[in-house]
């Protein structure tokens, strides 16, 4: 579903709405976002996750593996498991030394799989996969759980849910490269209908078996040091996530996935004109109303610090109001009682709230939601368009990316940052033009190559061909075949200049890991980094075989943590 760039979405929001970055890190994760999906489809087709072996000494040494079977094949997991070192430890993509390495395979792994996975996955960059391979996988212990929730189940009892609450994590995610990074097998190369087809759900049944990993191996730990141990108990394992932290390759990810980015934001918003336009009546209504309701409780509840973000509570207030909103509504038994509600929350509410209750809308109609994870999955090559005349052209520019046009690059500031890689491991970097005078600019940045080719196209003639005029100026190549391929879609490009000083590169990497991966607690770090976690209250190894509440999401404080009356 691609829309011209100058109509507006299914709901009546323009591209400029929904495209400043700013307005995209408000976005929050759905049941289309990649761990959400991803685990409702493990439910939903009854996948299992049976472990195979635990071979780890007290020191926690040695390797566990778990194979996950689905209507479709089996997938194995193999985790390398070290005992923590501080030396080479970093929670950046490179390093020496983690604490867990492991490897997602397409199918079952042989010893010969496993071996050669064990020899070249501590080489990282210069290590290569076996043919099968999906992804690599890295994590690191947190510092502050760990070890506390080993003590505790080593001595009989159960760990602080306090801590566990504050905290959220056992591992935290350090890297999930696949797609051929190392020699991974691509991501086109799985045939439609295959269990991980859609975009993102290799990476994240790798992150989810990382933090089975986590758990299992804590209560390995815990027995090793008394078989008396406890376990953990379930309640307080399933709130427990993984941890994750990502940073400027995102934005990165961002102008390189053009395709990706306008396909997930169309049947993002799809999705919500179908909620809107279910015609479901009060029963609906109440179910929206409950889910509100828990929404809110999830962000009194959230203990997270946040830096340049804003605050859970007020949020949680807001949706208060939003509640109060629905309680007033007038005839709310008629078939447009929500289209009435989602307008009085839009005239009444702030913007983060408009997209909370948005999620939430999405959310309450899984049947028409779920089926659009399916087609995600998009072909991502841009092909130009030769015979198309410059004035053809200049007109598309013209319409689509006058936000482009209309930036000023000659303002104080505006072009000021360089973005280059590091020589020691090609990660996206980020600083002032006068300091990095030798480096090489990596940035694709949209305005300038739009204003760059619009200059140009004015200046050649109207009526030829830009396939020729590529041939003059065969600079503008790239850029001409970008706009040209992206010109049926709306949603495909943030409206950033990534080189200005004002860009705060943290909104869209909450962008994509909030609303695309499924983050929750996406707390930033210094304008560019987001913290947040991975399966937060989602269903353990443990549970996927059993009835369970479908709605898994944004769970409550446990018990023994509350000072209070859950809402």
């Amino acid at each position: 579903m691609n829309m011209p760039s100058s109509v507006a979405t299914p709901v009546g929001r323009t591209p400029a709405d929904l495209l400043r970055p700013e307005r995209l890190a408000q976005l929050p994760p759905t049941r289309l976002s990649a761990s959400r999906a991803l685990v409702n489809r493990m439910t939903a087709r009854h996948w299992t996750v049976e472990p195979l072996e635990f071979a780890v000494d007290d020191q926690a040494r040695g390797r566990a593996r778990y194979r996950v079977r689905t209507p479709d094949g089996p997938f194995d997991f193999v985790a390398f498991s070290f005992r923590p070192r501080l030396e080479g430890r970093t929670s950046r993509i490179v390093g020496t030394d983690w604490d867990m390495t492991g490897a997602l395979f397409d199918g079952v792994a042989d010893e010969a799989d496993l071996a050669h996975t064990e020899r070249e996955l501590p080489k990282l960059y210069e290590g290569r996969a076996t043919a099968d391979t999906l992804i690599w996988c890295r994590s690191n212990r947190s510092l502050r759980l760990f070890e506390h929730v080993v003590d505790s189940l080593a001595a009989g009892r159960q760990p602080d849910a306090a801590r566990l609450w504050d905290v959220g994590y056992l591992m935290r995610n350090t890297g999930l490269d696949g797609n051929g990074t190392f020699g991974t097998r691509s991501f086109a190369a799985l045939p439609e209908g295959h269990p991980l087809a859609a975009p993102l759900h290799a990476q994240m049944l790798a992150a989810y078996l990382m933090r089975e990993f986590a758990a299992d191996l804590a209560e390995h730990l815990a027995r090793q040091r008394d078989e008396r141990a406890q376990r953990l108990d379930p309640e307080l394992r399933r709130c427990l996530g993984l941890g994750n932290a990502s940073a400027l390759g995102l934005v990165f990810f961002a102008n390189n996935h053009p395709r990706l980015v306008d396909r997930w934001l169309t049947l993002r918003e799809q999705a919500l004109a179908q909620a809107l336009d279910a015609r479901r009546g009060a029963p609906h209504l109440t179910a929206v109303r409950a889910a509100v309701a828990r929404t809110a409780r999830f962000h009194e509840q959230d203990p997270t610090v946040y830096d340049m973000f804003a605050p859970p509570h007020p949020l949680a207030r807001s949706l208060r109001q939003a509640l109060a909103l629905l309680d007033a509504l007038e005839r709310p038994h008629d078939e447009d009682a929500l289209p009435r509600l989602w307008a009085a929350w839009n005239a009444e509410s702030d913007e983060r709230t408009v997209e909370v209750l948005a999620g939430v809308l999405i959310d309450s109609v899984p049947d028409l939601t779920d089926p659009l994870v399916d087609r995600q999955r998009v072909d991502e090559t841009l092909t130009a368009r030769p015979a198309q005349t410059v004035a053809e052209l200049l007109a598309h520019l013209d319409d689509a990316y006058r936000w482009a046009l209309d930036i000023d690059l000659g303002a104080p500031d505006a072009l000021r940052y360089v973005w280059y890689k590091s020589r020691a491991a090609e990660e996206p970097r980020r600083g002032p033009r006068t300091e990095v005078a030798e480096g090489l600019d990596w940035q694709l940045n949209v305005p300038r190559s739009v204003q760059a080719l619009y200059g140009e196209l004015r200046a050649a003639d109207p009526g030829g061909s830009t396939g020729a005029f590529c041939v003059r100026h065969p600079e503008h190549r790239d850029t001409v075949a970008r706009v040209q391929a992206l010109a049926d879609s709306a949603l495909h490009s943030p409206h950033m200049n990534i080189a200005d000083d004002a860009f705060v590169p943290a909104h869209i990497v909450r962008f994509l890991n909030s609303a695309v991966h499924g983050l929750d607690k996406t707390a930033d770090s210094a304008g560019r980094n987001v913290l947040g976690l991975l399966f937060h209250g989602a269903p353990t190894r443990h549970d996927l075989g059993l009835p369970h509440h479908d709605d898994w999401t944004l769970p409550a404080r446990p018990a023994a943590a509350s000072t209070e009356e859950n809402a």
